[in-house]
């Protein structure tokens, strides 16, 4: 068994000078009572595991990773057990009191952020559950994983890669919450063979927001199992998951080649992930210096020895247009933690708490010339700043979950665009970048295209949701009548109004 850091180093920290506890909530008023006696008729605050404060220092779940809202919640429930869930939840549905899941990702003690990026797991005036107490691996076994949510990715991956396993799919920023993750979807450079980390979810324990705890797959209260996977946190707090891992290589081949033809770029990238000679895939454009867009695949080749990387197979479907880069041997670990420095670097140049725009996409095979068009014409340096558009193809047979919704194709293939916008702390247009976002997400609908949940898309209606879910639209309705019939859960996002 192992805690990631122990539940109880966590409360005991949090409860020295952490805030002033919660004794009740004042309907009429509509706010906490924390003295005793001090308002007639408060609705007084179930007995707790952990705590519900109102914090001192707010600041941890008043903003996130996008840094483009500021909003309070009104307490913070840091959870002793999973019971604790159930009681704030049934507490907070008979209060009419919105909840949402704060992540607090991150590598360390001092270094916890949510990563939404438009105020998806930000709550105003409601309750932000923080998950990291919930942070033990139960077990590791042959083939999968049993954690609880609030452990990170990059946590399991390091675990299981000293039982021989790895996980089929990892983010680039590893350090992200299970839970977090699996709500909106979870993709790496390994997707186009192994679809989102949603998809490789065996089963999920959930606390709906009626308060009842579940467990489900496919095989048991699957429609609760299908909707809260890619769900946006809008029918169930997940708490515990059964993750797949699989076989682990030692050694990665890391590989590089550039392209200043687009369309070279593009069809080489359909070709590498058809022919399947890699293990590890993403693509991207970068600003040239004097104008105009690079093009990179950056490609990874799992081995172990004595046998070695089939490079030749991959330079078969590779066009002439390619050009090498530079190339590498990592162990495994490294390359499981190879974007870390990166992460430093942008902490280090005042990066990381710049307000962060980005864009994510996916867009029809047929359709991704015309809208790289739009994109890639208007775009300049500064609106992105050290971040890249990446640009990745994905096959749709891998993605197996149905709120995964998918671009309309003639193929089984589609790309993802992404704008992972990094834009300079003192940018002096953020809301352009957004109304920018606006016309470059209403360009890509008009193609078909649908969003990624993460990411700036500015004012979307409840038509606009509608029209991104489509046909499963109905079907999540009733789902979310059913299971947060008093529409407590995740209300950022706004997809239920």
């Amino acid at each position: 068994m192992h805690t990631e850091p122990t539940r109880r180093k966590i409360l005991s920290g949090l409860a020295v000078g952490a805030g002033t506890a919660v004794l009740g909530w004042d309907p009429h008023a509509r706010a906490w009572a924390t003295a005793p006696g001090s308002t007639p008729g408060i609705r007084q605050v179930p007995a707790l595991d952990g705590t519900l404060l109102l914090p001192a220092d707010p600041s941890a779940f008043t903003e996130d990773f996008g840094h483009l809202f500021t909003r309070r919640p009104r307490a913070v429930l840091t959870p002793g057990s999973v019971n604790d869930i159930q009681k704030v939840l049934r507490y907070a549905r008979n209060n009419a009191i919105p909840v949402a899941v704060n992540g607090q990702s991150g590598t360390g003690a001092d270094d916890r952020e949510s990563h939404s990026h438009y105020g998806q797991a930000l709550v105003e005036g409601g309750i932000a559950i923080d998950p990291k107490p919930l942070g033990t691996i139960h077990s590791i076994t042959a083939g999968i994983a049993d954690v609880d949510a609030g452990v990170t990715w990059s946590a399991l991956a390091l675990r299981a890669l000293e039982t021989g396993q790895t996980l089929p799919v990892y983010n680039d920023f590893a350090h992200l919450s299970i839970g977090g993750t699996l709500s909106v979807g979870g993709l790496g450079g390994t997707s186009q063979r192994h679809g989102s980390q949603a998809d490789n979810v065996e089963w999920l324990q959930v606390v709906t927001g009626t308060g009842e705890k579940i467990t489900c797959s496919r095989t048991s209260h699957r429609a609760l199992f299908e909707a809260v996977l890619i769900g946006a946190g809008q029918y169930a707090v997940i708490v515990r998951a059964g993750v797949k891992l699989i076989p682990a290589h030692t050694t990665t081949r890391s590989l590089e080649y550039t392209y200043t033809d687009r369309a070279a770029f593009l069809r080489d990238s359909l070709a590498v992930m058809r022919a399947g000679v890699v293990s590890d895939q993403n693509g991207y454009a970068e600003p040239k210096p004097g104008g105009g867009w690079t093009y990179r695949l950056a490609l990874g080749i799992f081995y172990s020895a004595p046998a070695g990387p089939d490079v030749a197979a991959l330079q078969a479907v590779l066009s002439p247009q390619a050009t090498a880069g530079p190339a590498a041997d990592l162990p495994f670990r490294d390359w499981l933690l190879r974007f870390d420095p990166n992460w430093a670097a942008l902490k280090a140049a005042g990066f990381w708490g710049s307000k962060k725009p980005w864009l994510m996409m996916f867009v029809g095979t047929e359709q991704t010339p015309a809208y790289l068009d739009t994109v890639l014409g208007e775009l300049t340096p500064t609106q992105m700043g050290p971040g890249p558009v990446r640009i990745s193809p994905m096959d749709t047979r891998s993605l197996t979950r149905p709120n995964f919704v998918l671009p309309q194709s003639r193929t089984n293939e589609f790309f993802e665009v992404s704008l992972i916008r990094i834009p300079a702390p003192n940018h002096p247009d953020v809301p352009g970048l957004l109304a920018q976002n606006r016309r470059f997400y209403d360009r890509a609908v008009a193609l078909g295209a649908k969003r990624y949940l993460v990411g700036a898309v500015p004012s979307m209606t409840r038509a606009d949701w509608r029209t991104h879910y489509g046909a499963r639209w109905i079907t999540l309705s009733a789902l979310k009548r059913w299971y947060d019939p008093a529409a407590i859960l995740t209300p950022g996002q706004g997809i239920f109004g």
